[in-house]
């Protein structure tokens, strides 16, 4: 991605921010499917606790999709991945974090989040190599100091500061988070050296690939 192409969103975005800010008025994004709402309705799907979602207005329940479970003997649609009880699509157009997450759900899914390790490296090791991946996981600058994590969209997800980050140990500020650079991103270095391929917050609106995730017990669960 050209570097002209970074400096030119983050100019438009830093003068949105100023302007709003001299308003005295809690920023709000414009309301369209590109960008990210600061002020965000949030989801969970369990309900205990507060997850992340890039748009305010929520796909239909996943009963009107007529989502199928899916099993350790059922085999993941053409062009995923299968890891354990999910599958795992690895989407090459690229789009801004809030088209990514509102597609992996038009695809029954949602952006992915990490429950363990070894999942972690399964399917980053096999995301789009010399590119950047949105991934299920944001810190938004409203809740910013409450929390110096960032959040992934569902609980039960490992602990953020274990994954590949570019910067370690893992401080939000150094690894890019701003007021205008809230979603996380993953790249895949394509030589085959762990530390080349590292994780990074950018302005949601860049426009990356992005890694879908479907496991009918976290959908089911939104019901």
């Amino acid at each position: 991605m050209n570097i002209f192409h970074h400096f030119f969103i983050f100019a438009i975005v830093a003068i949105r921010v100023i302007a709003a800010d001299n308003k005295n008025e809690p920023y709000v994004l414009a309301q369209d499917d590109e960008q990210p709402h600061q002020r965000l309705t949030f989801y969970n799907w369990d309900y205990k606790d507060l997850g992340t979602t890039a748009f305010e207005d929520l796909p239909p329940p996943v009963s009107q999709l007529n989502l199928l479970p899916i099993n350790q003997s059922e085999i993941c649609p053409d062009g995923w991945l299968r890891f354990s009880d999910s599958c795992y699509f690895f989407e090459t157009e690229h789009l801004g974090f809030a088209k990514a997450e509102r597609k992996c759900h038009d695809k029954q899914a949602t952006l992915f989040v990490a429950n363990s390790l070894e999942e972690w490296d399964i399917v980053r090791t096999h995301s789009e190599k010399s590119y950047f991946s949105w991934i299920g996981l944001a810190r938004f600058s409203h809740y910013e100091r409450l929390e110096k994590l960032p959040r992934w969209q569902t609980t039960g997800s490992i602990n953020p500061t274990k994954i590949n980050w570019l910067v370690k140990p893992f401080n939000p500020i150094g690894n890019g988070w701003s007021s205008i650079a809230n979603c996380v991103a993953f790249y895949q270095s394509p030589f085959n050296v762990d530390s080349a391929s590292y994780t990074f917050f950018y302005p949601c609106t860049l426009q990356l690939s992005s890694i879908c995730e479907r496991n009918s017990t976290i959908l089911n669960a939104r019901n």
